[in-house]
């Protein structure tokens, strides 16, 4: 019985009164906290990337100074060896950096010429500039071709310095310290903004809850209950993001001004030189030099003016040259003014304008914005999942609970949507195992031996992302047995401990082969736990309603996946992909909480009636599965459909994309937002389309048109290339996922050859190639690589995925309308 907010448990249990009003009220305080928590950690961990980048342009700024004037004397012919003045030209570094921590000059072999640099970052930022496979775990290529390492306390940089035939002969290496956005008012503001936006969301959240909703709105399962979280929600993370865009561009802005101001000062000393000399500015000759190489070592300088005290034109430059005087003389508000004297206290004799590109700013203003809406979309997507664990928290606050003498609960949740149980804790373990999806190829290049060749080293870097697909398929197919005579909570578990564990080895693995295992680990976890839940679902649910929990689950998972590729390239490039496994392993403890508290009510459920999984993967005989993957139907759709797009789907995603992006001068951020397009189409686009496709009677139809859109998108890339080229490709590719996933089920349940083998077994053995295949792709992409190229090689594996895809479309027959077993296992 259950009067106003009052729960009984029966079979000998105490009376218990419920407060359903508090406990709503702090179940949504809880998801206001950790939403916004999460937003405020991703934009700390934005500004501090924003800090290392402008710390390193300032930095090679310096550097491209020094190097100037010595790469003159390397252009004559003189060795870098015998040069003089070294001391002198790096001493006077220190006037424009305050903050300068060490600057050198190294020569190709690292030895050292002049100056003081760490051993590490000497050897990794050379490895970097003459890529000669050098660990580089902390040092990247930057997009002018200056390489820079990244530490906790100081950032380097090393400009190459070039002889006559274009090879390096050593670098000018420049090592800042590090900005400290902890000590700056900054981040304080950052901090308060935030604590205000989260303090005025929960108040009107209190204030909603306690005098505009009445208690039995919040009692019935209406929409305002989780509209209302959700608009407050909104509400807060929007006011904390405008601020974050505006504060990312306002200091992008303010640093780009800064470094070309230290450059024009340079220049500006140099002028008041000839004026403290006598000359006037109209009798300059040859001005138009220093002024065009000024603007050649600072891409976003657009020109450079000279006019007189009465503001005529005298001279201009841009990074090509002198140009024409006849233009007007207007300056905007980007323009930087130097007065010229001849001495401190002397009247203007002449002023120097530099002119910011304005396409570059905008450029660079619209990276800062992309860097703040990523940190938005990815709090957003999380958001949405909290919102969701929040209903299932409202519903089992105003649940009346029964618990028989076994322990086993019921009137906890609608059986119909037990896979809102699931989806949170399949959200927490993809956030946790994602992390590092963006520059895993990357980190396993790193630990290769020394004299490996490059054709060798693009198929061994795709070896421990084919183990962890092979190891989860392996245990794909055993989990469900365990899951079939011990419940659903012993994969699960053993599963997330496995996963723990792997994380852990990651970030000590020091090789390549001990890498390779620990990948493997965390496949062994994976496969687990994945059908560990999987079987929850099949246990608890009932047959009608199964399709649509499991759909729950994945989008869970999916959501998981774009969250934590995301949140990991940040982390990565902040503090190194130690960190980033390390606090994989740690978050793992999130899913573990969540199958404690939302799914541990259900362990007591007795096996004997929970419809079989292993069964699934039960072979009926060889001789039955060989004919099944012989037919023209169930065959051609797993070798022309499935196997396929697995194979282009982790060996674009997860091998290929950190690679190409790398090549093109992307950061692991830039990965990892191009990750989230994959997932974001997936999560919104996936459930429409596989509305179209259910009402559609033509499933064939849909799994050829996402084969060939996917197939499209990877051949484009012979065609296109760069970031956009790659974003196109994925974005192509979930298309295809979302226009044949849903069609892939249906298609085959409505089979004669799956009807009379079995349509659990079937399912079974179609996630198993769907496993295969996944394995596959890495390897594949990565030998088609080491021959062909990048480009080449998508190109050829899309080419592959087409000719599939034609054989499906002109070999597999077109399927029969029929309603899915209802003992099927949801695919």
């Amino acid at each position: 019985m259950s009067q106003g907010g009052t729960s009984v448990e029966q079979q000998g249990g105490p009376v218990r009164r419920r407060r359903p009003l508090r406990d709503v009220l702090l179940a949504c305080m809880l998801v206001l906290l950790l939403a916004q928590g999460l937003i405020g950690a991703l934009s700390l961990s934005a500004l501090n990337r924003l800090a290392a980048d402008n710390t390193a342009q300032r930095a090679e700024l310096l550097g491209r100074q020094a190097a100037a004037q010595i790469q003159t004397g390397l252009s004559l012919g003189k060795p870098l060896a015998q040069y003089f003045g070294l001391a002198e030209l790096l001493a006077a570094l220190r006037d424009n950096a305050p903050d300068l921590a060490a600057a050198g000059v190294v020569m190709a072999d690292g030895q050292m010429v002049t100056g003081t640099v760490g051993p590490a970052p000497a050897k990794q930022l050379l490895g970097i500039l003459l890529q000669d496979g050098t660990d580089g775990r902390r040092a990247s290529l930057r997009g002018s071709g200056a390489a820079q390492h990244v530490a906790q306390e100081a950032v380097a940089v090393a400009v190459p310095l070039r002889r006559p035939d274009g090879t390096i002969a050593g670098a000018v290496i420049v090592q800042l310290e590090l900005q400290d956005v902890h000590s700056s008012g900054l981040l304080q503001e950052n901090l308060w903004v935030l604590a205000l936006s989260t303090l005025g969301a929960a108040l009107i959240l209190a204030l909603v809850f306690r005098f505009a909703m009445p208690l039995h709105e919040l009692a019935s399962a209406s929409k305002a209950r989780l509209v209302v979280p959700l608009l407050v929600l909104l509400m807060a993370q929007g006011v904390y993001a405008a601020y974050t865009i505006h504060t990312f561009r306002d200091v992008w802005v303010q640093v780009t001004q800064d470094n070309t101001r230290l450059l024009g000062q340079d220049l500006q000393r140099d002028l008041q030189r000839l004026l403290a000399y006598g000359v006037a500015p109209e009798h300059w000759r040859g001005v138009e030099r220093p002024m065009a190489r000024l603007a050649a070592s600072f891409p976003v300088v657009g020109e450079l003016r000279l006019l007189d005290a009465q503001g005529a034109m005298l001279n201009r430059a841009d990074a090509q040259g002198a140009l024409d005087i006849a233009a007007p003389a207007v300056a905007d508000a980007d323009t930087l003014v130097f007065p010229l004297r001849a001495a401190p206290q002397a009247p203007i004799a002449a002023r120097l304008q530099i002119l910011l590109d304005r396409d570059l700013i905008a450029a660079g203003v619209r990276e800062r914005v992309l860097d703040a809406g990523t940190v938005v979309a990815v709090a957003l997507v999380a958001a949405i999942e909290l919102l969701l664990l929040l209903t299932l928290l409202m519903n089992r606050a105003f649940a009346v609970t029964v618990r028989d003498p076994k322990g086993e609960a019921s009137g906890l949740d609608d059986p119909s949507e037990v896979g809102n149980v699931v989806r949170p804790v399949m959200f927490g373990f993809l956030f946790a195992l994602a992390l590092p999806l963006s520059f895993l190829p990357l980190y396993a290049r790193s630990l290769l031996a020394p004299g490996v060749t490059v054709d060798s080293a693009a198929f061994l870097v795709a070896l421990p992302i084919a183990a962890e697909m092979g190891c989860g398929l392996l245990t794909a197919l055993l989990a469900g047995r365990l899951t079939d005579r011990r419940g659903w909570q012993w994969p699960v578990l053993a599963g997330l401990l496995v996963s723990v564990a792997g994380n852990l080895v990651c970030a000590l693995a020091t090789s390549l082969p001990s890498f390779t295992a620990a990948r493997g680990l965390v496949g062994l976890g994976y496969g687990l736990t994945w059908m560990g839940l999987q079987g929850f679902i099949v246990i608890r649910s009932p047959a009608a309603y199964r399709g649509r929990n499991m759909a729950a689950v994945i989008a869970g998972l999916f959501a998981g996946h774009l969250s934590g590729a995301a949140v990991g390239a940040m982390l990565m490039e902040q503090s190194g992909p130690a960190v980033v496994f390390i606090s994989g392993a740690g978050l793992l403890a999130l899913p573990a909480i969540g199958v404690f508290t939302l799914m541990w009510p259900y362990r007591h459920q007795q096996v004997s009636r929970a419809p079989s999984l292993a069964a699934g993967y039960g072979v009926r005989s060889w001789r039955a599965l060989r004919q099944l993957l012989a037919t023209r139907d169930f065959g051609m759709l797993l070798a022309g459909c499935v196997i396929p797009f697995s194979i282009a789907q982790v060996g674009l995603l997860t091998y290929a994309l950190p690679l190409y992006m790398e090549a093109w001068g992307g950061t692991p951020a830039g990965t990892g937002r191009i990750l989230m397009l994959y997932g974001l189409c997936v999560i919104y686009v996936g459930p429409y389309m596989g509305r179209l496709a259910d009402r559609s009677p033509c499933k064939k139809c849909w799994i050829a048109a996402g084969g060939l859109v996917g197939s499209a998108g990877l051949l484009s890339l012979y065609f296109m290339d760069g970031v956009l080229a790659a974003a196109s490709a994925v974005v192509l590719l979930a298309l295809a996922s979302c226009m044949a996933g849903g069609a892939q089920a249906a298609y085959m349940l409505s089979l004669d050859t799956v009807q009379r083998y079995g349509a659990g077994g079937s399912t079974s053995i179609m996630r198993g190639a769907d496993k295969f295949g996944q394995m596959l792709g890495p390897l594949m992409v990565g030998g088609l690589f080491a021959s062909m190229g990048m480009s080449g090689g998508l190109a050829l594996t899309g080419l592959v995925y087409l000719v599939a895809t034609l054989a499906f479309i002109v070999f597999a027959p077109r399927a029969v309308d029929r309603e899915p077993a209802a003992s099927a296992p949801a695919p």
